[in-house]
């Protein structure tokens, strides 16, 4: 039942990618539909990520209040909304408020799912669970990018996105009825099997926090005590920093293939639009390969030597540099289908640091992991604001002086192993909620 949970949560990430992964493809059709120069179009691209950053505490809040069957539900209706009024947009600005709401409606989105996950699973599972979810973030985007770019002549760009619309209300009805917040609430989750899941799961310090606990229980010791006191913790923590910064490089590096890389393959390669919406699902499905054999590779490491250090820093730190060593090899390729190639297999090394990344915000985070996470990723989202503006400036500098395109892939390959280098820093040993003069058992397994 526990796999059928993951399966579910994993659909919410495929719908949410789909529109927002979806407008890459259709990028220079809404160019040229809506009079828009390559420094507009950039800001398009990164308004999802800005109502995205904005929301991510809310969000995760909001779903702590009212659990994840209602929030995700909510949240699916809700970027709907906000991907049909892209579809009807008449301009600039409208289009970019459009983005800008639908980002901040799937703020919350995965901030909630994994106070799903860390409530069904044990932390031996947590990284093939991990795995699924972020697996499936890119299987969304393929689909997004293949399909999109079919769409788009029997149903122009407009009704694409009506259609992609109507596929988030379906899910989130679909969701509702199916989906319990706890195994005790779910119809299909019998007496023995529950018992499995409280016995291995539901240790003190490994579940999600749902950033309600206001007050200290009685058996609690004091340091524990709310979101607002982790929060303090966090603020110091050179893990959490860490976790912070490769956040921000990973998703910098993620954010060019959902946004210019269509636009950067028909600009520097002059191929179809067709063609680049092909090519463009090579590194997408191979971050998909990536991300699913990532977390069997996370748990197999950690039951085999017992390291949460190698099993997720080393994993990610070796991934993530090899990406960026790809990326720049790829700059010597100047067949197109050869060059996306060598860049998929970094982006599939790229995909294997994501389940790790899951694993160890629920390490360090404990009962705050919601928290965590939520700020985790408002770094990486800062980091997904950044790349297609600054992506776009670079484009529209190398268009304008018939510059070098391969300053692109140079910047990409930096990006790559500065988050590389920043999992260096993180010990996934050590809580970044929860002081250590509280935990002198904490500080001595750290020593051990």
């Amino acid at each position: 039942m526990r796999w059928a949970v993951v399966a579910v949560l994993a659909s919410a990430a495929i719908t949410s990618y789909l529109t927002r992964a979806s407008i890459s493809s259709a990028g220079t059709t809404i160019q040229a539909d809506l009079h828009l120069d390559d420094v507009q179009m950039g800001y398009v691209l990164s308004g999802f990520f800005w109502g995205y950053i904005v929301l991510q505490i809310p969000g995760g809040w909001l779903g702590g209040r009212i659990g994840v069957r209602a929030s995700l539900a909510i949240f699916s209706v809700l970027w709907s909304l906000a991907t049909l009024a892209s579809a009807l947009a008449p301009s600039f600005e409208v289009l970019r408020w459009s983005r800008v709401a639908m980002g901040a409606a799937q703020a919350g989105l995965f901030a909630v799912t994994i106070k799903g996950l860390a409530d069904w699973f044990p932390e031996t599972r947590r990284g093939t669970a991990g795995a699924m979810i972020t697996g499936c973030m890119s299987v969304g985007a393929v689909i997004a990018s293949g399909l999109t770019v079919r769409l788009l002549g029997p149903l122009g760009w407009r009704g694409t996105f009506e259609a992609y619309a109507l596929v988030g209300v379906v899910w989130a009805a679909g969701f509702y009825l199916w989906f319990r917040n706890t195994p005790e609430e779910h119809p299909r989750v019998n007496a023995a099997e529950c018992m499995l899941i409280r016995g291995e799961a539901k240790k003190p310090d490994a579940l999600a926090d749902p950033l309600k606990d206001s007050t200290v229980p009685a058996d609690q010791p004091k340091g524990r005590s709310s979101a607002r006191s982790a929060l303090a913790v966090m603020a110091t923590s050179r893990g959490m920093w860490a976790l912070c910064i490769q956040a921000y490089f990973r998703a910098f590096g993620y954010a060019l293939f959902i946004t210019w890389f269509p636009a950067y393959l028909e600009k520097a390669h002059h191929v179809s639009k067709a063609r680049a919406g092909d090519l463009c699902m090579m590194p997408l499905a191979a971050v998909v390969i990536g991300s699913f054999a990532g977390g069997p590779l996370v748990d197999v490491i950690l039951l085999s030597t017992g390291s949460k250090w190698l099993s997720r820093c080393g994993v990610s730190a070796v991934s993530l540099g090899l990406c960026g060593l790809f990326t720049l090899v790829a700059t010597q390729m100047a067949q197109p289908l050869l060059m996306v190639s060598v860049i998929a297999l970094g982006a599939l090394l790229s995909g294997i640091a994501a389940p790790p990344t899951w694993a160890v915000t629920m390490d360090i985070g404990g009962r705050h992991t919601s928290l965590a996470f939520a700020i985790m990723n408002m770094a990486g989202n800062a980091g997904a604001i950044a790349c297609p503006i600054v992506v776009g400036y670079l484009i529209d500098h190398v268009t304008k002086t018939n510059g070098d395109w391969n300053l692109v892939l140079y910047l990409f390959a930096g990006i790559y192993a500065s988050g590389a280098i920043a999992w260096l820093f993180l010990n996934p040993n050590k809580s970044a909620v929860d002081k250590e003069e509280f935990y002198p058992q904490m500080s001595q397994m750290d020593a051990d």
